[in-house]
């Protein structure tokens, strides 16, 4: 082979090597592009499993180097039926991280999701933060259909905001409609009774009729004194004069 067929051969391998996307996985070393609404499923060791629902890129800008923004691999996984994450700068070790909406929160950036999934390789590995050890590897198992994602619980309203005053009124309000009256005891209940008769009694009862006037008595007549004569001699009664 001469020296310009040589060249020839390593100008092409190098082309080839700079057209394909680091981090992706060969043709025919990539896992097959699954039909929707099916994802390709990972299984690792003690029965984990996870589905790569859409796979996209994220550029965001270091702090340490502002002026060489970062590029990162992100897949959209799901986990016992919970959103999350894996990423990293390329597909051949990964990282966990939160559900897409915090991790782009954590970045100040957002994710760009692609239309398809392709070049995924046939193992995630799922490194650690801090030194990148191994610690997982999921295998590609088959395409099949992802579990339903649980719609997480919107957090409580803390009590001293409007919103929550509202809440604790309409709460109060729904309490009032549903409790049952409260039951009077049979005692307190004859009493009640009781001191209704006894008011109605005492507003229905006629007044006492008046007392008739007694009758004085009349003062028995004095007995007439004897007539006197003018000398001042008295007469016997029945005397005639």
């Amino acid at each position: 082979m001469t020296r310009a067929a040589v060249t020839a051969v390593l100008l092409a391998a190098l082309s080839a090597g700079l057209s394909a996307s680091p981090g992706r996985a060969a043709a025919e070393d990539a896992v097959p592009v699954c039909p929707a609404p099916q994802a390709p499923e990972f299984a690792g060791g003690k029965g984990f499993r996870l589905w790569v629902t859409r796979q996209g890129t994220m550029t965001w800008n270091n702090p340490l180097r502002p002026l060489s923004p970062e590029s990162l691999q992100v897949l959209q996984v799901v986990i016992r039926n919970k959103l999350a994450t894996a990423y990293g700068p390329d597909l051949s070790g990964l990282r966990r991280g939160p559900s897409p909406a915090a991790l782009e929160a954590q970045n100040g950036a957002p994710i760009r999701w692609s239309e398809a999934m392709e070049g995924l390789p046939p193992t995630l590995r799922i490194l650690s933060e801090d030194d990148g050890q191994v610690l997982a590897e999921l295998a590609f198992k088959a395409c099949g259909d992802p579990p339903k994602v649980a719609v997480p619980k919107p957090p409580p309203v803390a009590r001293g905001t409007a919103k929550g005053q509202k809440a604790a009124a309409k709460g109060g309000a729904a309490k009032a409609e549903t409790t049952k009256p409260e039951t009077t005891r049979p005692e307190t209940a004859a009493a009640e009774g009781a001191a209704g008769d006894s008011s109605t009694d005492a507003k229905e009862a006629p007044k006492p009729a008046p007392r008739a006037p007694r009758p004085r008595r009349e003062k028995a007549a004095a007995p007439e004194s004897p007539a006197r004569t003018p000398g001042g001699l008295m007469l016997p009664q029945g005397a005639i004069p």
